[in-house]
């Protein structure tokens, strides 16, 4: 089976990354609403929506998502340690004891810490801020037209009681 599937899967995401065409049907997701285990099913927060997506988009996006992920080091400041190849958020947590030890240590000097939570950020990741960011890494015009087809163009329905609303365009999140 692999052995037919992958040349056509090669020619179509090659097509893709060269001309910028991809399939119309890539574009649709159905979202299925899973109730939170324990909680009011009246209350919509108490939902986790799951997109079902068609399985050749999910490989291709999984594609160039490792080709990103492979660039992103060189592009985000060393301070960032969440969610990229070789950093682990446990060294900001190192980074953080070290500078409450020092000062436990110095008294007479002051610090202040902040922290920030930014609530449901991958939800409302602009895709126009985005895009706009990978244009500015330089990473060629083929890659560049690659994510802005992807993020071009998305919609999704919700299954609600075994039926389908009508199309929402998506036009953020991750």
């Amino acid at each position: 089976m692999e052995e037919i599937l992958s040349p056509i899967m090669l020619d179509l995401y090659n097509e893709v990354m060269t001309d910028s065409n991809m399939p119309d049907i890539w574009n649709d997701a159905l979202i299925s609403l899973i109730p939170k285990e324990g909680t009011d099913a009246r209350q919509i927060q108490n939902y986790r929506p799951i997109s079902l997506l068609n399985s050749d988009y999910k490989i291709f996006t999984t594609i160039i998502a490792n080709r990103l992920k492979n660039l992103l080091n060189n592009y985000i400041h060393g301070d960032q340690n969440g969610f990229l190849p070789g950093r682990q958020i446990r060294n900001n947590l190192r980074i953080v004891i070290d500078v409450l030890e020092y000062y436990e240590a110095h008294p007479e000097k002051q610090v202040s810490l902040v922290f920030l939570d930014a609530q449901k950020a991958f939800d409302n990741l602009s895709w126009k801020f985005m895009i706009q960011q990978i244009y500015n890494m330089n990473l060629g015009t083929n890659f560049e037209h690659t994510i802005n087809t992807i993020y071009s163009g998305q919609r999704a329905r919700i299954v609600v009681n075994s039926e389908l609303t009508t199309n929402i365009e998506i036009e953020k999140g991750v």
